[in-house]
């Protein structure tokens, strides 16, 4: 009982909160319980189709696009790339998490995961229609001229002070790291997988081998590389 305490230590905080609450005012507990229970029918309502689009991202779009488009070199253009994926997404902000997700294990940097969830939030096109419907134009063309540039300063700022290695990660997924930092990363498909990362996990799952990755073959096949006969 200890040790689930210890490991979940926000729930035990929050079911405690809960039995209190019933206690001192049954009336807001029952009002509680019914806002969560309308906030999880909305989560199924929506996370279902957000977790399809990041799975077909994680199979059909290749590292080195994800790299190329959003990695620590993409620069600018990846900057604006990643406001963008925000500004046009649906949804609240938690459906963004899962998309982001994807894209970092897939090879985006920091900076561009923190743009694309800043942007997420509070730069979508259909709130700039409903701020300017409310708030008027010239309200909202202000906030968004204010808000996009402190955005993209933040995912500098962030890209400049968090590492991946700063990020914690997941056992399987160190592990996957580290097999896939041994590959030539050059994702040509010939070992039959769509990329290396892809590789990586069926290496690690027993699926595959190293020997298979035909870069590497090559490489330890050259006279260079070959153990000297005794």
């Amino acid at each position: 009982m200890m040790t689930f305490i210890k490991k979940h230590k926000l729930i035990t905080v929050a079911a405690l909160a809960y039995i209190i609450t019933l206690i001192i005012s049954p009336e807001i507990f029952i009002n509680a319980i019914k806002q969560n229970g309308a906030f999880l029918l909305e989560m199924l309502e929506i996370l279902p189709p957000i977790m399809v689009i990041s799975s077909l991202i994680s199979v059909w779009v290749p590292n080195d696009v994800i790299i190329k488009g959003f990695g620590n070199t993409s620069g600018i253009k990846g900057k604006l790339f990643s406001i963008l994926i925000g500004a046009f997404s649906a949804g609240p902000i938690y459906a963004g998490f899962p998309v982001a997700k994807t894209l970092y294990d897939k090879g985006a940097s920091v900076g561009n995961v923190v743009i694309i969830l800043s942007a997420w939030a509070v730069v979508k096109v259909p709130m700039y229609l409903v701020e300017t419907s409310f708030l008027g134009a010239a309200f909202a063309n202000t906030r968004y001229l204010l808000t996009i540039p402190l955005i993209i300063f933040l995912g500098y700022l962030m890209q400049r002070f968090v590492k991946r290695e700063d990020i914690p990660v997941s056992e399987l997924d160190r592990k996957i790291t580290e097999i896939y930092d041994q590959l030539p990363q050059r994702h040509c498909g010939a070992c039959g997988y769509t990329d290396c990362h892809e590789f990586a996990k069926a290496v690690n799952e027993g699926e595959a081998d190293m020997s298979e990755c035909k870069i590497l073959s090559r490489s330890s096949d050259k006279p260079g590389n070959r153990p000297l006969d005794t």
